[in-house]
């Protein structure tokens, strides 16, 4: 359970986040939804605890976030970032990195590391990308690749910004029905940000509304529609 109180944050001394108060139940899609510059990405950011408040609090699971590790976040949220470099390597390293919460340096991967990013592989249909090079593949492809390298982490709770940017149409539709599938097979606790409207109210359980760095709206896709 996430629960944000009152939470602000920002840069220097321009807030771009104010005073938002939500609770992530379990198991939900919530999507955050707003124009650009609405501060939805540096709030996903804050909950992931990689972007300081500037007021308020979020705990996890009852501790609040200024308590806990970077390792132990990193067991307890996934974030998967709008965009990120693209390594030489192949799509199954690439998702074992999924597994660095839960090894010591220096980082050598065990059984249950393989195994895990296996699982991951095969759940976000990216098992037949194992041995390809991530700088080889599609937008598509590469975005299943990431989405499996979220789930070998192996969190109740995936914070995606944006994750269908920079795909065309039957992409984005594929991903989203793999993010709603992980989430009611295994009931994985999603949020995401989206732009699309129509996309937003078809693939959430809720949505929150962003306008200025403000809550304008939380409630159920009809409702908000």
């Amino acid at each position: 359970m996430i629960e944000l109180q009152h939470v602000s944050a920002g840069y220097g001394s321009k807030l771009v986040v104010e005073d938002i108060s939500l609770a992530l139940r379990p198991g939900q899609v919530l999507t955050l939804l707003g124009p650009n510059g609405s501060g939805k990405s540096t709030l996903l950011r804050t909950i992931a605890g990689l972007h300081p408040m500037a007021g308020g609090q979020i705990t996890v699971d009852g501790v609040p976030v200024n308590e806990l590790t970077r390792r132990q976040m990193a067991q307890k949220i996934t974030y998967m970032p709008q965009s990120r470099t693209i390594p030489n390597i192949t799509a199954r390293k690439m998702v074992l990195h999924g597994r660095f919460p839960y090894l010591s340096y220096p980082r050598r991967y065990r059984k249950e590391d393989y195994e895990a990013a296996r699982r991951a592989m095969e759940r976000s249909d990216a098992w037949e990308l194992a041995d390809s090079p991530v700088q080889s593949l599609s937008g598509g492809q590469r975005q299943k690749v990431y989405l499996a390298m979220a789930m070998a982490q192996e969190t109740q709770t995936i914070l995606m910004d944006e994750p269908t940017t920079y795909l065309d149409i039957r992409y984005q539709l594929q991903i989203l029905k793999l993010i709603r599938q992980l989430n009611r097979e295994y009931g994985i606790t999603i949020v995401m940000v989206l732009h699309d409207i129509n996309q937003s109210l078809y693939y959430s359980d809720e949505i929150v509304a962003m306008k200025d760095g403000k809550m304008i709206a939380h409630g159920l896709p009809e409702e908000i529609l």
